[in-house]
């Protein structure tokens, strides 16, 4: 049985080029379904599922949303098609999603993308595609490939991108269709245990020793990038039942939340153990920095006063200091505060990061101490334990620590 790819396009400005794509498709041997999204005017070619489609039982009409503000008009044109897209793939009728677009299209097609599910192939061409599309991504497996001219009209470097487009689309349904229900299984098996963790460049040492320890005990590890969207995909995951436990080492996207930093994974960071009362154990790891853009795009707010570091050409990192230290304890407390089951903090009094150690440029410990000192008297009386040991997260035997206070939470409360 052939495998379907949903194609979802602004067929009044891409028709043409849809067409092209669908039909590539099909020499893959994919079923290719085209769906019009577009809002500016009638299709230039035929679409499998039209506007007039989308719009039936909705209480809006083509010319209605011909007639909207354009901003309007796409928010209405992406909710009609993320409900009709969802209802196929609870059909069991979706074995690939894809779009195309310029920035309308391309927020049409990804906000229908990342309601459906990790693993489903999800690929995105987009003119954007080499720009910021974190609002795009958020925290889905969306793949964004640049079309690297315009989608418009079929040439010698349109086609040939069309082409490797429209292989990829077919062969990843295949794959989904063929492959993805082991995977699926695999995901849902609880018979093996496994444990997140967050990480940055310079927490990487100690949570590589915690992970490797937490390994030879039996665990499976998921490790995060703590990026923004790897701090939100790892709640997800943890809501979702992947996750069993957590070993929180890298709390720098509180931080970037708090004060406007790249790296941030927004209001509900460490909701999402707490909700499931799964076994979590946190260390402050990263808490000391915040990312920012590179020095020469450094807001102005960020310029005067404070500890800054060349991590690359693309990237900043600024030191935190005591006021922001406490409201990022602050926020750790108002989060863990709630928990209904016991969560343990450990505390490396020696240093949050690589540079942060007598002699390298975050070391302020000042700033710790307000971190460590909120965290103490915030969660007195909670099911929280605060455990503060004198190394550095880097040192010997700290990540091992932390994997085995983890382990023993796991023990407790999976009764193995």
């Amino acid at each position: 049985m052939k495998s379907n790819v949903y194609f979802i396009a602004t067929y009044d400005t891409k028709g043409v080029e849809s067409d092209y794509i669908k039909r590539q498709i099909e020499k893959n041997g994919a079923n290719c379904i085209t769906v019009d999204v577009g809002v500016g005017g009638e299709p230039t070619a035929v679409p499998d599922i039209s506007l007039a489609d989308l719009c039936r039982g909705s209480g809006f009409t083509v010319s209605q949303i011909h007639e909207m503000p354009r901003g309007r008009a796409v928010e209405t044109a992406s909710n009609l098609v993320e409900k009709y897209v969802g209802e196929k793939f609870k059909n069991g009728e979706v074995d690939s999603i894809i779009g195309i677009g310029g920035a309308g299209g391309t927020q049409i097609v990804t906000q229908t993308m990342r309601t459906l599910p990790l693993g489903l192939p999800k690929l995105m061409l987009s003119t954007l595609a080499a720009g910021n599309v974190r609002w795009y991504l958020e925290d889905s497996d969306i793949a964004m490939m640049p079309s690297m001219a315009d989608v418009a009209g079929l040439n010698c470097v349109t086609t040939m991108i069309f082409d490797r487009f429209a292989a990829l689309a077919a062969k990843s349904a295949q794959w989904y269709k063929e492959c993805f229900p082991e995977h699926k299984e695999r995901l849902a098996d609880c018979s093996v245990h496994r444990v997140s963790q967050t990480m940055y460049g310079t927490t990487t040492k100690g949570v590589t020793k915690a992970r490797n320890c937490l390994e030879k005990m039996g665990y499976e590890t998921l490790v995060f990038h703590a990026s923004g969207a790897g701090g939100r995909a790892m709640e997800n995951l943890i809501r979702g039942g992947v996750i069993h436990g957590v070993l929180d080492m890298t709390l720098a996207e509180i931080g970037a939340h708090l004060v406007g930093g790249l790296h941030n994974a927004g209001p509900r960071r460490l909701e999402a153990a707490v909700e499931k009362k799964i076994p979590q154990v946190i260390v402050p790891g990263g808490a000391d920095t915040i990312v920012l853009p590179p020095m020469a795009d450094l807001p102005d707010k960020f310029k005067n006063g404070r500890i800054l570091n060349y991590h690359n050409p693309t990237m900043t990192t600024m030191r935190t200091n005591v006021e922001e230290n406490e409201r990022i304890g602050q926020f750790i407390v108002e989060k863990l505060k709630k928990a209904e089951t016991p969560v343990v903090i450990l505390i490396p009094k020696g240093g949050l990061s690589s540079i942060d150690k007598p002699g390298d440029i975050f070391y302020l410990p000042e700033a710790n101490e307000m971190l460590f000192h909120t965290l103490k008297e915030g969660l007195k009386g909670t099911k929280v334990t605060v455990i503060e040991d004198e190394r550095h997260l880097y040192d010997p035997g700290f990540g091992e620590r932390a994997a085995e206070i983890l382990d023993e939470l796991m023990k407790k409360h999976y009764g193995k």
